[in-house]
């Protein structure tokens, strides 16, 4: 991971991995969005390079296919089970500059062809085939839009308002390197509300899966959980009573991720990292932050923490104080904690 315009961003490439190998490699970086699974065996080399960039609670990138000429098919997909267990909650937007998806989203047939606008819901089962080749991709936690999305899964945008979003992907790839550190908050809140203009709600397609409604209902769930994160009396029987199920129910539904108080506690601890890392929480008491997200004890606070972002609590706040300092100075900005891309999406999209 490297750092650049006051943004932290992630590269990965498989071109210094050895042709057998590459396809792994490729797979394992993947890993924290789709399960991927080569169609020819025999040949795993797959040229391919990634970057992505955080803009605010957004991830935005590209992948570039290094081998044109030698097309390389894949499946990319996300089960019911995977999505009970990873809990991710977020639209993936995949514009294809030269790569195609075919196959399902939930009941919705995709075709995505070169120029089309692809949304994916990853709180929802997809299978597709893919043949590789360039995209602009962005990560999208439900929460981050203040309006409500319809039912987008596997939609491919054609309309007038699929379009400009398209450009406007275009458009900020070409000039996110080139914004200077003043300029990042207007860019984020600006990508916010065109993603909100674009993405205009649209009718529910039938449920007609068993598997299906039980993820409407995890993911009606999490949303209850993400409102009341901060309120003491979240609890499994409070969820129960609101959202009107049965305790076994919900134990079953939240058993893949290791329990709903788990799915709690891991929503609370990245609502504490973002405190920690905000310029207006410099000045606050790690004891202080541990308590108002639903934390007693400091100690017991400080190893959870530790243990999802590779760095303590006091550790983060340090780090978040020296970056305030950095970007007044028109500095790099280190990334902090894991390095990884797994560790980025369970920070952006859980």
């Amino acid at each position: 991971m490297s750092a650049s315009h006051n943004a932290s961003t992630y590269q990965f490439s498989t071109e210094h991995v050895p042709p057998a190998e590459q396809f792994d490699a490729w797979r394992e970086d993947a890993s924290p969005l789709f399960d991927l699974s080569l169609l020819d065996k025999t040949n795993k080399q797959y040229d391919s390079r990634v970057d992505f960039t955080l803009l605010g609670p957004m991830m935005f990138g590209g992948r570039s296919w290094l081998q044109p000429s030698r097309p390389v098919v894949h499946t990319m997909s996300r089960s019911s089970r995977r999505i009970r267990a990873d809990g991710l909650d977020a639209y993936y937007l995949q514009l294809q500059m030269s790569e195609t998806l075919h196959g399902h989203a939930a009941q919705t047939a995709v075709h995505g062809v070169p120029g089309s606008l692809c949304v994916l819901d990853l709180a929802f089962p997809f299978d597709l085939r893919v043949t590789a080749g360039d995209t602009l991709c962005m990560v999208i936690p439900r929460d981050a839009l203040s309006v409500e999305v319809g039912n987008l899964h596997g939609r491919c945008l054609t309309t007038g308002m699929g379009n400009l979003l398209a450009d406007y992907l275009r458009s900020l790839r070409r000039n996110l390197p080139q914004l200077k550190s003043s300029e990042w908050p207007y860019a984020v809140e600006s990508t916010r509300n065109i993603l909100q203009a674009c993405l205009a709600p649209g009718p529910d397609t039938v449920r007609q899966a068993q598997s299906e409604l039980d993820d409407l209902l995890v993911n009606r769930i999490r949303r209850y959980i993400e409102k009341h994160l901060l309120s003491p009396d979240l609890s499994p029987d409070q969820i129960c009573k609101d959202i009107g199920i049965s305790r076994s129910r919900l134990y079953r539904l939240f058993e893949p991720a290791g329990g709903v108080m788990r799915t709690v506690q891991n929503k609370r601890l990245l609502r504490a990292r973002s405190a920690l890392d905000s310029p207006v929480s410099h000045r606050s008491r790690v004891s202080d932050v541990a308590w108002r997200h639903g934390f007693v004890n400091e100690k017991h606070f400080s190893r959870l923490f530790k243990a999802k972002f590779g760095c303590t609590p006091g550790e983060m706040a340090a780090q978040s104080r020296d970056n305030a300092t950095a970007r007044a100075r028109g500095s790099s900005v280190p990334a902090v904690g894991h390095s990884t891309f797994s560790a980025w999406m369970r920070a952006v999209a859980t």
